[in-house]
């Protein structure tokens, strides 16, 4: 009987330490296939570059941003499908001209097809080099619909549209040479919200570099 229950005993241990070897074993096999998914999964994650506002340049580079209430913005072309025929909607427009004997315009469109509608309206088709101009009270719409004789500007964000108001900014054009189609400037601004002068909006640190012979190509 002794010897029964003492083999009893030690076949009952060696089940024990087998139990204990197996979990050991199970569990360093878990451990080594987390740390094998981990590694392989950061190598394939892609990291989030955000964006950036570009340089203040001269040099008709094709670049436009500013921050709106401290967030960057930068204009994006469309993407996905647009009707045939027109082209690719693009995140910059240039229009310059006149539309009337007596009224001449220079408008900068920036947009991202999202959320952002920001239009920069002056007055002259072609603006003086070196020459700060500010802003003042915006009608909301574009050129063909009403220009006033001063500069102006409206936005429009996730479909609220904010406007210029008396002294409200400026625009200054640092580099202007209309033979070669050459604009760049910096500008600053605050809009209120159409419906609800409380609500302001602040554009800093806004700068552009247009080329327009080689803009959307």
């Amino acid at each position: 009987m002794n010897f029964s229950k003492k083999n009893h005993e030690h076949i009952k241990a060696i089940k024990i330490a087998v139990s204990k070897k197996q979990l050991k074993t199970i569990a360093l096999l878990f451990l080594a296939f987390t740390f094998i998914n981990c590694t392989k999964s950061d190598d394939t994650i892609t990291p989030v570059v955000e964006d950036q506002l570009p340089p203040i340049t001269q040099t008709g580079e094709n670049t436009f941003g500013c921050l709106i209430n401290g967030n960057v913005f930068i204009p994006k072309d469309k993407t996905g499908y647009t009707p045939p025929g027109g082209g690719r909607p693009r995140g910059i427009n240039i229009y310059t001209g006149s539309y009337s004997s007596t009224s001449d315009y220079f408008v900068i469109r920036a947009r991202n097809f999202n959320n952002i509608y920001l239009y920069i309206y002056r007055e002259k088709d072609v603006p003086e080099e070196s020459i700060t101009y500010n802003f003042s009270n915006s009608p909301g719409v574009g050129y063909s619909l009403e220009a006033p004789n001063y500069p102006h500007t409206f936005c429009l964000i996730n479909g609220i549209k904010y406007l210029t108001f008396l002294n409200s900014g400026e625009i200054t054009y640092s580099k202007v040479n209309f033979n070669l189609g050459l604009y760049a400037g910096t500008f600053s601004l605050k809009l209120k919200n159409e419906n609800n002068p409380n609500d302001i909006l602040e554009i800093t640190q806004g700068r552009f570099d247009i080329n327009l012979a080689t803009l959307n190509n």
